[in-house]
């Protein structure tokens, strides 16, 4: 499934929240590359003690960030 109609299906999800490793599946990423976007700020997921737990609001930038990944933009341009 690509980001694009990951989006589109946003409504058909009943989970309002996400591991690293449901959106690392998801996407076709790694666990490091979601962390990267983190630390670079296009992400902010809460905490749970240790573990980060991403938002739809997360999971739907994460969509954007692949989105313009694909179309040939940079992090800084994203």
């Amino acid at each position: 499934m690509f980001p694009d109609q990951i989006l589109a299906s946003d409504d058909d999800e009943s989970t309002d929240s996400f591991t690293i490793s449901d959106l690392a599946t998801e996407f076709g990423l790694t666990p490091r590359t979601i962390r990267f976007y983190e630390d670079e700020g296009l992400l902010t997921p809460e905490r749970d003690n240790l573990v980060r737990v991403y938002s739809r609001r997360d999971r739907g930038r994460l969509a954007l960030i692949c989105r313009g990944k694909r179309l040939g933009f940079s992090l800084a341009e994203i």
